[in-house]
């Protein structure tokens, strides 16, 4: 378990704020945000002039990249308070390249499966090739890029690295997962084109990438699945993604049927057919890694 500086506490703590293992997750997961937030704002403010000449499609992602970088300086703070690695929250495994690169292939045979299926009910079609040459080599890199660290690496160590880490410590795994899943479903409401199937399915989401942690014990399987889900949807296939739809794509995808079948605005996430895919997914890291990893270091 988690030794929190026990040994230079006083006698008689106040059992609102300790435990018989230092500082309550609760305080621990309010510090953390408290910090991150303060790093993010002086990353923000003094990168600022820098940001302010860069072009109006680069400055966004700079941002979004200085973020990711004080939730893990956040980590490291916080780390340094519990004795233990900046990496343990999560990105600790000695076997990430395989378990990420797995993640990667399901996520991209989950939706592509998903979309022939659909495309053999009629309700789907690739389309035809929408970018080309130099162009194409570019986007593919930028997106790539942009999907992996400001999109996947985000959301996971935000809404599951030290978060799921330290209120599992409070609570449990599980209780952890699903409020965790509650509060990333609530974050993507102001999504343009979301709709409630939609949102109930980043919940399904969520505890599925939960599962994997538990599982693998590391965030690199659902970084790589997520990576390569958003990266399928929004630029190899062109199909919405969460009710974004990029101006930058590799195919011109087109979708028939009613939305509950297609997911509408939504994309493939707000069909309802989603859950048989998640559900299929969970089968997949249930075989694939049928012992428990998930520890409390």
């Amino acid at each position: 378990m988690i030794s929190l500086g026990k040994e230079s506490a006083p006698a008689q703590r106040n059992p609102f704020f300790f435990n018989e293992r230092g500082l309550r997750a609760g305080w621990r997961l309010l510090s953390w945000i408290g910090i991150c937030i303060v790093f993010g704002i002086f990353l923000l403010a003094i990168s600022a002039p820098i940001r302010h000449h860069l072009p109006h499609d680069i400055a966004p992602d700079v941002a979004k990249l200085l973020i990711v970088a004080a939730i893990l300086g956040g980590n490291a703070f916080m780390a340094k308070f519990e004795r233990r690695s900046a990496w343990s929250y999560g990105l600790t495994d000695r076997k990430w390249g395989p378990n990420f690169f797995f993640g990667v292939l399901i996520g991209w045979l989950a939706l592509t499966l998903m979309l022939e299926g659909l495309k053999i009910a009629h309700h789907f079609d690739f389309g035809a090739q929408y970018m080309h040459g130099s162009a194409l080599a570019v986007a593919a890199t930028l997106n790539a890029f942009s999907f992996l660290f400001e999109v996947a690496l985000f959301e996971e160590i935000c809404f599951r690295g030290y978060a799921l880490y330290t209120l599992a410590d409070g609570i449990g795994f599980w209780p952890a997962a699903i409020v965790l899943s509650l509060l990333f479903a609530a974050a993507h409401l102001t999504n343009g084109g979301e709709a409630a199937a939609g949102i109930i399915a980043v919940v399904f989401y969520g505890l599925m990438s939960c599962f994997s942690i538990w599982r693998t014990g590391s965030l690199f399987w659902a970084i790589g699945f997520h990576f390569i889900w958003d990266y399928s949807e929004t630029f190899l296939y062109g199909v919405n993604d969460s009710g974004f739809v990029s101006p930058e794509h590799l195919l011109s995808a087109k979708f028939y049927g009613p939305a509950w079948i297609t997911g509408g605005s939504v994309g493939p996430e707000g069909s309802w057919f989603i859950f048989v895919v998640l559900a299929a997914v969970a089968m997949v890291i249930h075989f694939a890694y049928p012992r428990r990893k998930f520890l409390l270091r």
